[in-house]
C-alpha cells in the first residue's frame, strides 16, 4: 500500500516502487522515484537539492520536488521542501509553489505540509528501529465550498528491520483525523475521499 501523507494512492491495494539517487560529497543530490498509484498510469517524482550538517548533531536538507503523473489528467505539481534535524528528530515544511489543478482542489499552489518525526533511540534488535512521525497538510483551498480539500493531520508508527543489500523491511500503521481514506480521480484533478 502506497500512503503518501497519510493517505492511500492505490486504494488500499499493494504498491510497486523503486528509484535511483545520486550525490556527491558537497551535499548535492539528484534522484527520481515511482510507483503505481490507482489514479494515473503512474506517480513519477524528479527531485534535488542539498543535504548537510552544521555540527553537533544538528542538519538541515532544503530541495525541491516534481511529481508528474503520466495519463493522469492535469494533476502535476512541484513543491519546495526544507527539514531540521537534531539527532534522532526531523521536522520539515514542504510548500506546494505550482500546480497544474485549478485553485478549488488540492496541490494547487499555496498548499503548505508541516511534519515531524523522531527516530526513537530505543535497542529492540540488531538493526532494528523504531519511528513515531506525524503531519499537517493545509490547503490553499480549505474553506472553498467548491474544494474537495479540507485541511488535516496524521500520524503512524514505523517498526523496521536492516535487510543487508536488499536495504530494509518496514511494517507501518497510520492515521489521519479525518474520514480521509484515499485519492481519487475525477475531471482531470485528483481529490481526497
Amino acid at each position: 500500500n502506497y500512503l503518501f501523507r497519510g493517505v492511500t494512492q492505490t486504494g488500499d491495494e499493494a504498491a510497486v516502487q523503486g528509484g535511483l539517487d545520486w550525490s556527491n560529497d558537497s551535499g548535492f543530490y539528484l534522484g527520481t522515484w515511482m510507483s503505481n498509484v490507482n489514479f494515473a498510469d503512474a506517480e513519477v517524482d524528479f527531485y534535488g537539492g542539498f543535504a548537510s550538517e552544521f555540527g553537533n548533531g544538528l542538519g538541515y536538507d532544503i530541495g525541491a520536488l516534481y511529481y508528474h503523473y503520466p495519463d493522469g489528467g492535469n494533476i502535476d505539481y512541484a513543491e519546495a521542501a526544507g527539514s531540521l534535524s537534531w539527532r534522532w528528530i526531523t521536522a520539515g515544511i514542504a510548500y506546494t509553489f505550482w500546480g497544474e489543478t485549478d485553485e478549488t482542489t488540492a496541490f494547487d499552489s499555496g498548499d503548505i505540509y508541516y511534519s515531524l518525526a523522531a527516530d526513537l533511540p530505543v535497542n529492540i534488535g540488531e538493526g532494528v528501529g523504531l519511528s513515531v512521525f506525524g503531519g499537517y497538510y493545509t490547503f490553499d483551498g480549505d474553506g472553498d465550498n467548491d474544494c474537495s480539500c479540507d485541511n488535516y493531520g496524521h500520524w503512524g508508527v514505523s517498526l523496521s528491520k536492516d535487510a543487508g543489500d536488499f536495504g530494509s523491511v518496514s511494517v507501518n500503521y497510520e492515521q489521519t483525523n479525518e474520514d480521509r481514506n484515499s485519492v481519487s480521480y475525477d475531471d482531470s484533478a485528483k481529490y481526497w475521499v
